[in-house]
């Protein structure tokens, strides 16, 4: 009975021309069976994916993936931000065993944030705030690190400048991809 309904939900994605949908996180995933577009922009400009578009696998440029879902009759539009992401597009379904030419769409990102109605603006601005708290103490930790070691050599050449560190470089990518949801969900 199982392969059943799944068969007949394959049966209706395909009369509807929709796709799968699959984005994936090491925090966040989400699939959906009902997409009838997906728009990312890529180094070499806008892709449009409709069902039965070429196999292709890019880079997402802007941090954007804007969905198109049929639901009840209907085209819903999502938005997603994501972080350092990947999309592939293929028209062979990687967790499937039927033979389909139904367009498959995978997003592959560090992080996703979907920007809905039951998004939290303030929640965002929370965690951004505590991040940048964060890296300034870093940063003037690392100053005072920094001022320590150049007093007691007094041959700066040869030192390392400490103020750029890991730890650091994370909270500053972090913070950006934090001002990079709240951008976009301003202007939703």
């Amino acid at each position: 009975m199982h392969v059943l309904i799944e068969h007949d939900l394959f049966i209706k994605t395909i009369a509807f021309g929709t796709m799968l949908f699959s984005l994936s996180s090491l925090e966040y995933n989400n699939t959906q069976l009902n997409t009838t577009k997906v728009t990312v922009h890529l180094r070499n400009g806008v892709a449009e994916i409709l069902n039965q578009h070429q196999d292709l696998i890019g880079q997402i440029d802007n941090d954007i993936v804007e969905i198109e879902t049929l639901f009840e009759n209907k085209i819903e539009k999502t938005l997603f931000v994501v972080q350092r992401a990947v999309v592939v597009v293929s028209k062979k379904r990687l967790d499937s065993t039927l033979e389909t030419k139904e367009t498959s769409v995978y997003v592959y990102a560090k992080r996703a944030q979907e920007i809905n109605s039951s998004f939290s603006i303030d929640e965002i601005s929370k965690e951004l705030q505590l991040k940048s708290s964060q890296l300034a103490l870093n940063v003037e930790e690392q100053r005072e690190i920094f001022q320590k070691k150049t007093m007691e050599k007094k041959d700066s050449a040869n030192s390392q400048n400490p103020l750029v560190s890991a730890p650091m470089l994370l909270l500053e990518e972090d913070i950006d991809f934090l001002k990079k949801i709240l951008l976009v969900a301003k202007k939703k």
